[in-house]
């Protein structure tokens, strides 16, 4: 069995470099990601679907998203990290360009998948690249930085293409998701550079399955993943339903649901900006906790009819509560494996967008059968009780009770 890895040493200015570079990978992925949310409606009438169809567009997107990371990480461990995203970003810029081009459903359906794929190979190999370079008593620190970035992205992609598509249209939105993917791929060629030490297991099948089975040697990962699939399920389960949901209450369209869907990541901004002050005063273990609280509170808030502006307050609280008990997770996926760091961060995305990819199909027949308020209490009060419950299951490393 390989040695473990030294503790990487801190990297001065060529961290946050790094850090600054890759945080804009992030941007380009979640704002490829997050666009189609608030174009549900509008999309339904273009191709002539219902919105629960056009809603799978989601579903295509995450659950490729998830079927990819078994090959991306053993992938980014083997050729290099930095080597595969920027090949990653490429790709997505070519899908996202085509996708410009689509005539119906089905082929804008195919060229989401697609893209789905190649997002999965840019944000868990970032995070593995982070902690490639990050002592752990400054990881999850590090990893609020990169957030910050990654963040505004998932803010952009919810907010920017609900105004674009009502003004210009929603083929321009993915035009600027394929430039953005496009000149993040160039800027990690041109200014970063691969660890010049790094020790690269050859690509085989037999390298992947020893990396995974040096993933889960550590008994914290099954449970891990397992709480991060049900994490990505209960919470974002909703945003393909909230144009819908708001445009059934207020009369709004894409601009005012982009708004509300991007306030998750203001929350996230807010998360990121007091990282370092959460895990210093506050701490993993209760971060956890506060997270699924503030989540399953604005989610029961939004199950009541409001004037739909308030939604905007509602949803950077879950933003917010989301990062907390997420950002937490992310930090301890990072430690799971220090010899197959990739395959341990791809494993992660994997489980988390599988429950990424259901929780739409979940939320949606919920809010079939019991109607809007019924549907969102029961996904709001479980929230709650994941961040009250995981602490005690899965209590952050080095923590107190």
């Amino acid at each position: 069995m390989a040695e473990p890895e030294a503790e990487p040493k801190p990297a001065g200015d060529n961290l946050s470099l790094l850090i600054g570079i890759l945080g804009l990978c992030g941007f380009a992925s979640t704002f490829t990601m997050r666009l189609v949310d608030p174009l549900v409606p509008t999309l339904a009438n273009e191709f002539g679907q219902s919105v629960h169809q056009i809603a799978f567009l989601v579903t295509a997107f995450s659950g490729c998203y998830a079927l990819g990371q078994p090959f991306l990480g053993p992938i980014a461990d083997s050729v290099g990290k930095l080597r595969s995203i920027a090949t990653c970003l490429t790709g997505l810029c070519l899908m996202s360009a085509l996708s410009v081009f689509a005539t119906d459903f089905w082929m804008l359906l195919g060229l989401r998948a697609a893209a789905g794929v190649l997002a999965g190979g840019i944000i868990p190999a970032a995070m593995a690249a982070i902690g490639d370079r990050a002592p752990m008593a400054e990881r999850q620190i590090m990893l609020g930085r990169f957030l910050v970035i990654m963040i505004v992205g998932q803010m952009s992609g919810a907010a920017f293409s609900g105004v674009v598509a009502d003004h210009i249209g929603w083929r321009a939105v993915l035009g600027v998701a394929a430039a953005l993917a496009g000149g993040s791929a160039l800027l990690v060629r041109l200014v970063l550079k691969p660890r010049p030490d790094a020790k690269r297991p050859p690509l085989s099948l037999g390298g992947a399955i020893a990396s995974y089975k040096a993933v889960f040697a550590n008994p914290r990962s099954k449970l891990l993943y397992l709480l991060v699939l049900v994490e990505g399920a209960l919470v974002f389960g909703l945003p393909p339903f909230v144009a819908a949901i708001l445009h059934e209450r207020s009369g709004v369209g894409a601009s005012e649901a982009g708004l509300v869907i991007g306030a998750m990541g203001f929350g996230g901004l807010v998360y990121g900006m007091l990282t370092r002050i959460l895990v210093q005063r506050v701490g993993p273990r209760q971060m956890m906790r506060y997270g699924g609280i503030a989540m399953g509170l604005g989610y029961v808030a939004f199950a009541f009819p409001a004037p739909w502006w308030s939604a905007f307050g509602l949803f950077l609280l879950t933003g917010f509560g989301f990062f907390l008990l997420h950002g937490t997770f992310q930090a301890q996926a990072t430690e799971l494996a220090p010899t197959a760091r990739g395959s341990a961060m791809a494993l992660f995305a994997g489980f988390f967008f599988m429950g990424h990819a259901t929780g739409p199909l979940v939320t949606g027949s919920l809010l079939h059968i019991l109607g809007t308020k019924s549907a969102l209490v029961i996904v709001g009060v479980a929230i709650g009780v994941l961040g009250l419950l995981t602490p005690r299951l899965l209590p952050p490393l080095g923590s107190k009770t």
